[in-house]
């Protein structure tokens, strides 16, 4: 995996199983229990970079979903001067209510719909 991948979300730039081993055990379960379990590292790792990218694009649309809007306009801000990761998320976790809550019920139903339950 690249270390250019930037994951709002998850609060890295460098490589994924570097800075947030949490989530990547996390997508790593959603591979095993998908049945992905014997295929060579770089192949998992990049598998585990895709689920990275999907993951994130989930979790923004849910909490866009989230964000009164008021707060809209800011964010629109944000993302088109490319904020940097901690801008946008401090400006989420102001704007979003329970946003931490929010990314663990998503992250539930990120893994069922990966999983098809």
């Amino acid at each position: 995996m690249g270390k250019n991948n930037k994951y709002i979300f998850m609060n890295t730039t460098q490589d994924l199983k570097t800075a947030n081993l949490a989530l990547y055990m996390f997508l790593d379960s959603c591979l095993f229990d998908k049945g992905i379990k014997e295929v060579p590292e770089s192949v998992k790792e990049e598998m585990i970079a895709d689920l990275a990218d999907r993951l994130q694009q989930w979790l923004m649309q849910s909490v866009l979903m989230h964000l009164p809007e008021e707060a809209a306009p800011e964010m629109e801000q944000l993302m088109d001067k490319q904020a940097s990761q901690e801008e946008i998320m401090k400006f989420l976790q102001t704007n979003v209510p329970d946003i931490s809550q929010i990314f663990e019920q998503e992250m539930v139903k990120f893994k069922q719909a990966y999983l098809g339950k």
